[in-house]
């Protein structure tokens, strides 16, 4: 789930910052330019695990700004396929339940991977697995559930050209209807020991 990723960039210093050590400053930027978000087709930039090299810290007369070029290691997130999680119901819908770890909410579990035979109560906007006849299991927002990781998509953020040529739905993208989500874990809980941990403790 976790992971250690090294990359190098070059870093620019404000003028008001160069004060600082380098070493502080340099890793200040680092942590505003990537913590908390997510780096194309790498994961989710968790915190700062190493300064490996610092170099340069050249100042432009027209700018002011110092540039380092900087090599670095970040702890990323990004689950891998067939990987068991635990996290916690944050919503639903018809299309399916959308789970919460906390530092990163944008995990989903499409209806054809719930348990089967599993149905949506529209009155109750609820996920229930039928469980046999005489007995319905639910899930519940906001309680714990498991899921096996099934596969991880990453998507670039649109240019204004493919915002203004879009049609239907993704005209919605980077709205509060549809928000862009630059990396999305698409999970399983169809499987013994698997979906809402209620339902397996007394066993």
């Amino acid at each position: 789930m976790f992971f250690v990723s090294v990359l190098e960039d070059d870093i620019r210093v404000h003028p008001q910052e160069l004060s600082k050590p380098p070493l502080q400053a340099v890793t200040e930027v680092i942590e505003q330019k990537f913590l908390d978000k997510v780096i194309d087709k790498v994961g989710l930039a968790v915190s700062i695990h190493e300064i490996v090299s610092l170099e340069g810290g050249f100042i432009y007369p027209s700018d002011g700004a110092a540039y380092f070029k900087v090599q670095f290691k970040l702890v990323i997130f990004r689950p891998f396929p067939g990987e068991v999680i635990k996290g916690k119901v944050k919503s639903m819908d018809k299309n399916g339940i959308y789970v919460s770890l906390g530092f990163f909410d944008d995990i989903f579990i499409p209806d054809y991977a719930l348990q089967e035979p599993s149905f949506f109560d529209d009155s109750e906007k609820i996920w229930i697995w039928k469980f046999s006849e005489e007995h319905n299991l639910y899930i519940d927002k906001e309680e714990e559930v498991v899921f096996t990781v099934q596969n991880i998509k990453f998507s670039s953020i649109p240019t204004p050209q493919q915002l203004a040529t879009a049609v239907g739905e993704d005209k919605l993208l980077g709205t509060v209807m549809r928000p862009f989500r630059p990396m999305e874990v698409f999970g399983n809980i169809n499987g013994d020991g698997l979906g809402m941990t209620a339902w397996w403790s007394g066993q």
